[in-house]
């Protein structure tokens, strides 16, 4: 066998295993994906709701063993409290978590007043995998996917652009869906909306992957100098 032949048969036996490497995601795709994650901006609240990563003060009134300050909401929404333990916060306003908290601890408290304030706001949306520049960036009103995907400088040439993935927490559980990036810059998908908290992955072309690292190895140089 030659040389050429040999390299051939390099190149062909390490993209056939590529296709082992990518494990599919189970994540809905399509249609399906904009069930969990709408193209449709958010409305607006007329009040502001707590979000994933705010800090709020918790008082009680005449109760300092219950009153917590700056107590961080979770990723995932929740907080923990004396008594009552942990609580979903994130999506409502501090008015409402002020009567669900003074609800929860009447069990303990005869007629508690208790007043949520929040102490910090956090909007951000955590950006990683095949971009430019993977990180935190902050959100500023309603975005999309598209905008979130340009705060990291958009996709490197090995994204597959077919994965690109949104997680999302709702009503306490993390939630994801696949997205076409391809179909949705030329008009073909809808652009769905990012909220602050979201988590977006884009994923490895193995493919190209695979061909970056056959065509940087010294048999392939050797080959190209002629």
């Amino acid at each position: 066998m030659t040389l050429t032949s040999k390299r051939g048969a390099a190149i062909l036996a390490v993209v056939m295993a590529c296709g082992a490497c990518a494990t599919p995601s189970p994540l809905p795709t399509g249609q399906a994906a904009y069930q969990v994650i709408p193209a449709e901006p958010a409305p607006l609240p007329q009040e502001y709701a707590i979000g994933p990563l705010d800090t709020v003060d918790v008082t009680v009134f005449k109760e300092p063993d219950l009153s917590v300050e700056k107590v961080q909401v979770d990723a995932a929404g929740r907080m923990s409290l004396p008594l009552i333990g942990s609580v979903q916060a994130a999506g409502k306003s501090p008015a409402a978590l002020s009567a669900e908290l003074a609800q929860s601890w009447r069990r303990y408290l005869r007629d508690p007043h208790v007043n949520v304030t929040l102490t910090s706001i956090t909007r951000k949306v955590i950006i990683e995998g095949q971009v430019r520049q993977a990180g935190v960036y902050d959100l500023r009103g309603n975005a999309t996917l598209i905008e979130a995907l340009a705060l990291a400088r958009s996709t490197t040439e090995l994204a597959d652009l077919d994965q690109v993935f949104v997680f999302r927490t709702i009503d306490g559980e993390v939630r994801g869906a696949r997205f076409n990036v391809r179909r949705i810059r030329v008009g073909a998908d809808p652009d769905p909306q990012i909220l602050a908290g979201d988590r977006v992955v884009v994923g490895l072309n193995y493919l190209k992957d695979v061909w970056r690292e056959v065509f940087n190895a010294p048999i392939y140089n050797v080959f190209r100098a002629f």
